[in-house]
């Protein structure tokens, strides 16, 4: 009996081995070919200013080589003795007014409080830069229902760009008693804001709009009744984008913008956005990737800050900002670094990168002591496969990368992580008369031959132990 079993366990030991030895076979470099899958550029930003790219700048599917490229930039405008020009576009619309906040103990409309902030705003840009210009813009929808997406959907409050704060003054003052329709003509309000950007002969003044609203649009020129659909959204996201085509940026601060459901009667069930957030993203985009100039989602809690300390700070850079401890980490699957060769090409201009793969988390390190505002840094890394590399990898895609992270400080305070695994993708691939060779096809064959043996010993075993216990 224990001749059989171990006879059977020495089957079992062959097969395991068996099923390592012959689980893939190298494959010669020549014998494949290399193809592109995904692209994916990657670009996005940690912090206020700091911008990050990764892309693939080249590939060669002779040599089977992919290019790869990291950029960091700081975007922060260098500050210029150039005159400002700024047009604050304010939402006066019903759900400004009836909506009541309590800031600071003080009970008051949302209307009010944005005023109030804007009010503070005017005259902290004043105080810091006597020559800017400032104009005042109120959007909603007519009163007149017929009127309704229309140009009377917005009205533009002082006739022209000024520094005369008494003017200013007044033009808050009308702003706080006008009443308009209920509804939100974003669309239309930016055309009036850049109308009276076009009052100005200044060809030379750095020119902004603010836009300062609680809610998404809902109306278009030319469009009477939507239910938050691209009929509204589409006109409004392509004036953002025409605005900053011309040059004009565009800084928009959206409050308690809903995550709930829109439920409206007579909606088409299957619109496209599902949330008023939906809307809001599509139209503005988001904190992290706008669609043209800052976006800032907010409590009313926050509106204070927001307009006098961050929208301010937008409109006047601060030069006292900075963008330190850089630490950009790229990892690598483990595929990539077993059956690809790692090399530089070129080496960044700021900041120091680690001179090969850490084996311990297959990564690459950049770090940046600091990147000044308007400063880039780039370099590129190439991976190349192997002269022989396993049989695993053909035939599946093969992302190049696995996660990249980046950490850095704002003004000395840690910024949020930002992740990102997006990154180019490849395949390859063995031509039929460059066959791999069967190692598949011999483990199965050798893996069946000996588990049918050891089943064969073992139920031999089993009938020869029960027979010489019954006797």
């Amino acid at each position: 009996m224990k001749k059989y079993l171990k006879i059977t366990a020495l089957l079992i030991a062959l097969l395991l081995i068996s099923s390592v030895c012959f689980a893939a076979n190298p494959v010669a470099k020549g014998d494949a070919t290399m193809s592109l899958v995904e692209d994916n550029k990657v670009t996005t930003t940690f912090g206020k200013y700091g911008e990050f790219e990764k892309k693939m700048v080249k590939i060669d599917t002779t040599n089977k080589t992919i290019d790869i490229s990291l950029t960091a930039r700081n975007n922060q405008e260098i500050a210029e003795d150039k005159p400002g020009e700024v047009v604050l576009l304010v939402d006066t619309s019903n759900s400004m007014s009836t909506n009541m906040v309590s800031v600071n103990g003080e009970e008051m409309s949302r209307k009010d409080l944005v005023l109030d902030a804007t009010e503070a705003l005017i005259n902290k840009l004043l105080d810091s830069n006597e020559d800017i210009k400032i104009g005042l813009v109120e959007f909603a929808t007519s009163t007149d229902t017929s009127k309704e997406g229309t140009d009377d959907d917005a009205k533009i409050i002082t006739e022209s760009l000024t520094s005369d704060r008494t003017i200013l003054d007044s033009a808050i003052s009308t702003v706080r008693e006008d009443v308009l329709g209920p509804r939100t003509d974003v669309e239309v309000g930016l055309e009036k804001a850049e109308e009276l950007l076009s009052t100005s002969t200044n060809t030379e003044a750095n020119k902004y709009v603010v836009v300062l609203t609680d809610a998404v649009p809902n109306t278009a020129k030319g469009v009477t009744l939507d239910f938050y659909t691209e009929a509204s959204a589409d006109p409004t996201k392509d004036k953002l984008l025409d605005l900053q085509s011309k040059g004009i940026n565009v800084i928009s601060m959206l409050i308690d913008i809903s995550e709930r459901e829109i439920i409206l009667t007579g909606r088409d069930e299957n619109a496209t956005f599902e949330t008023y957030k939906d809307v809001a993203n599509y139209v503005f985009g988001t904190e992290t990737a706008p669609v043209a100039g800052p976006v800032y989602y907010i409590s009313d809690n926050e509106v204070i800050d927001t307009v006098t300390t961050k929208i301010y700070e937008d409109l006047i850079p601060n030069d006292e900002y900075a963008l330190t401890d850089i630490v950009i980490k790229d990892y690598f699957p483990q595929n990539i670094i077993d059956n690809f060769n790692f090399a530089y090409l070129t080496k960044p201009e700021i900041g120091d990168v680690t001179a090969e793969v850490d084996k311990n988390d297959n990564s690459i390190t950049w770090t940046i002591s600091e990147l000044k505002p308007g400063e880039q840094a780039t370099f590129t890394y190439r991976l190349s496969l192997k002269d022989t590399f396993s049989s695993d990898i053909v035939g599946v895609n093969l992302p190049t990368n696995e996660n990249i992270t980046i950490d850095y400080k704002e003004n000395g305070e840690d910024g949020d992580q930002v992740k990102d695994d997006r990154c180019p993708v490849v395949a390859l691939d063995v031509p039929a008369k460059k066959e791999i060779p069967q190692t598949g096809s011999n483990t199965t064959i050798i893996s069946s031959s000996l588990i049918a043996g050891a089943v064969v010993i073992a139920i031999f075993s089993l009938v020869n132990y029960k027979r010489n216990n019954l006797k």
